[in-house]
């Protein structure tokens, strides 16, 4: 079994886990209210390298924005999640991660959370056609199934 945020060919399967946020730390764009696309080509960015699944989905938006990728001031371009997080608690721009890699910051107060909605990103469960799942890959499964059924309750109940 792996996890992967595309589908190519096989057994068609929902998402089951959606990520996607833009972040920050005390920042300017935690000010603007409302936010409106041409804001994000105002501010410093942390990103991942070119070909990343995080930054091509940001890039893609960007573009349903009516913005180009090129119009972004990349300050810094990283090659993980962690140290594009490290550097956005650092306050040396604003950053695109997932939510499960926000979180921890989040709560510690070291991040918030700009108003600005970017596409959540769907990750697919791949198998292999010809063998069975493990006890452990079922019961992995089950829990990541769970969690998106819930998380998509939340979502509505606002």
């Amino acid at each position: 079994m792996a996890l992967a945020n595309h589908m190519s060919s096989g057994k068609n399967r929902p998402p089951l886990a959606l990520t996607r946020k833009v972040r920050a730390p005390d920042h300017e764009l935690l000010e603007r209210k409302p936010l409106v696309p041409a804001d994000l080509t105002e501010v410093e960015w942390v990103l991942r390298e070119r070909g990343s699944g995080t930054r091509s989905v940001f890039e893609d938006a960007l573009v349903q924005f009516g913005l180009e990728a090129r119009t972004l001031r990349i300050a810094l371009e990283l090659p993980s999640n962690e140290a594009v997080r490290a550097a956005a608690e650092a306050g040396l721009g604003a950053a695109v991660i997932s939510a499960s890699i926000a979180a921890p910051s989040l709560e510690a107060g070291l991040l918030q959370q700009i108003d600005f909605r970017l596409p959540e990103r769907e990750f697919y469960v791949l198998t292999h056609r010809d063998r069975h799942p493990s006890h452990a890959a079922r019961v992995f499964l089950a829990m990541l199934t769970t969690a998106r059924v819930t998380k998509r309750s939340q979502h509505k109940a606002r």
